[in-house]
């Protein structure tokens, strides 16, 4: 991230995006982070030497940490954010290269939280997303073959009600004879909602920027229920104390 900070203000500064995640941010916990923040974002981050994760939030997004979520062994960022129509509980993830047993220990861990955030906020929305260096034959693009972080993602997504929806190569490698692959991906309870796209990258970045549009209605004025009023003002107290 320190390498691309410049791209990562430039996009902010021309696209504007209500939120932008950033997973493998390689940066130890600063004691002085004022050099990435940028004007008109507020910055949340769990930063890890070799991991970590962090968000840009625009200052008119409604949003809250939902810190109690999260486990300080894996590189994860948990939000709840209201958008005044509908509440949204995203997961920025990043799974580093560990071995499989580390691996299912953070798919168990996402499982759990999430069942947590949706328990607390049963109408919410649910979105995970980020480097989850995974691969599945059956699921991922390309489509060659499955490892065990393919498998645990898989599961994950099907036990959550998710639908994948990058469809195509979000790392493009720099090595002659090795596969584009699509590590990056955005997990959705709600898939009609939204449309991805995905571009070049920030900088000097090796994964390609993913682009999330969602599209909100607004509420049903004629889906209300029946309610009682009481008019104490107009009743007859003296008839019914009689």
């Amino acid at each position: 991230m320190h390498s691309n900070i410049n791209a990562v203000h430039h996009h902010l500064e021309t696209d504007k995006p209500h939120l932008l995640f950033l997973t493998e941010t390689q940066i130890r916990c600063p004691s002085d982070a004022a050099y990435l923040n940028y004007p008109g974002y507020s910055l949340e981050h769990h930063f890890r030497q070799r991991a970590g994760v962090c968000v840009y939030v625009r200052n008119d997004i409604c949003c809250q940490r939902l810190r109690h979520l999260e486990d300080p062994d894996f590189s994860t960022l948990w939000l709840l954010v209201d958008t005044g129509m509908d509440k949204i509980v995203y997961a920025c993830v990043y799974r580093s290269h560990s071995g499989d047993q580390e691996t299912t220990r953070l798919f168990d861990h996402l499982s759990m939280a999430a069942d947590t955030a949706l328990h607390r906020h049963p109408d919410a929305q649910f979105v995970a997303l980020g480097d989850f260096n995974a691969c599945h034959q059956d699921w991922l693009f390309p489509y060659q073959r499955t490892d065990h972080a393919g498998r645990e993602a898989r599961n994950f997504a099907v036990s959550m009600g998710l639908s994948q929806l990058v469809k195509q190569a979000t790392r493009v490698p720099d090595i002659a004879g090795h596969t584009a692959n699509c590590l990056d991906l955005l997990l959705t309870t709600d898939p009609d909602r939204c449309i991805v796209t995905v571009s070049s990258p920030l900088g000097t970045s090796d994964h390609c920027l993913v682009k999330s549009v969602t599209s909100f209605s607004p509420p049903d004025c004629d889906s209300r229920g029946e309610r009682r009023v009481w008019r104490y003002k107009s009743a007859d107290w003296d008839e019914m104390t009689d």
